[in-house]
């Protein structure tokens, strides 16, 4: 399924953009998110206006089942690969589960772009996700979608937080 995701910050888009990309980011949304169990930066690199960085997140579980199957507690563990244009404020990202019983199963990835609007700027998250199980992957993809719209919002409001603090 196809997504897009659009929150908005009282903060102009370069400045949301360098919050995001922050070496200290991680730390402070492991303390401020109540969804997320670990966040780990295990790389970040700069070469001119690109950052590219790996993480890895695990969420404490939000889905029990879907339909029959249930749905185990390492299914919420993956390493985001990203990389973002400071010069077009957009960043490319893919989710990539750490378990390879997993990721046969789960794709994501997409894109992130920082516009500016008047008072601050939007931050628009397109993408794909594939769960490619017969029968119950249309479903799980619009739980899992719920879901991770729930946990972005509180991304969104502890970045919103992370923005405050100066």
């Amino acid at each position: 399924m196809k997504y897009e995701i659009r929150q908005e910050f009282s903060f102009d888009a370069d400045t949301v953009m360098q919050a995001m990309l922050a070496p200290d980011i991680a730390s402070f949304l492991e303390r401020e998110m109540k969804s997320l169990a670990a966040m780990e930066l295990l790389e970040r690199k700069e070469n001119g206006n690109t950052v590219t960085r790996r993480v890895r997140y695990r969420l404490h579980p939000v889905i029990e089942s879907i339909g029959p199957k249930k749905v185990p507690p390492e299914a919420f563990e993956w390493v985001e690969y990203s990389s973002c244009d400071r010069s077009t404020r957009i960043m490319k990202y893919e989710n990539v589960p750490t378990k390879e019983k997993i990721r046969k199963l789960f794709e994501n990835r997409g894109e992130i772009r920082f516009v500016d609007t008047p008072g601050g700027c939007a931050r628009i998250m397109t993408g794909e996700l594939k769960i490619h199980f017969p029968l119950l992957g249309g479903m799980a993809e619009k739980i899992i979608y719920r879901k991770a719209s729930d946990i972005l919002e509180e991304e969104a409001a502890a970045l919103r937080r992370f923005l405050s603090r100066a």
